[in-house]
């Protein structure tokens, strides 16, 4: 896990802000899916080499559609989806990032590096 992240109030904050309306399929497994979701963020941030194995900063650029494609692979995988779920899925994985990136920042715990 990334320091300083603290994983239930990550949740907390994305679920307040994820509408069930836009994800009715899956609107009665969001927070086992957000749960899951943080999970495969992070395993994708690790083995990636984003963050090192203490939780610190790692070596290597956190790339949006890379990790995109590891999580909803993941979790489609993880939860036995068939293609048109697997697509519902990717919606809400989509949102995900965006929240995510929101708690990451009013947590301090991203940067941008200018290049």
């Amino acid at each position: 896990m990334m320091n300083g992240y603290d994983k239930q109030e990550a949740m907390d904050f994305i679920l307040k802000r994820i509408r069930a309306k836009d994800h009715p399929e899956l609107a009665d497994r969001l927070p086992e899916l957000i749960s899951q979701t943080i999970d495969a963020d992070m395993a994708y941030m690790h083995e990636h080499h984003v963050i090192d194995e203490d939780g610190n900063a790692g070596t290597e650029y956190y790339e949006d559609d890379d990790a995109f494609e590891y999580m909803v692979e993941k979790l489609a995988e993880e939860n036995d989806l068939d293609p048109v779920r697997a697509v519902k899925l990717a919606s809400l994985v989509d949102d995900y990032m965006d929240y995510q990136q929101e708690y990451l920042e009013s947590k301090g715990l991203v940067g941008w590096d200018d290049e």
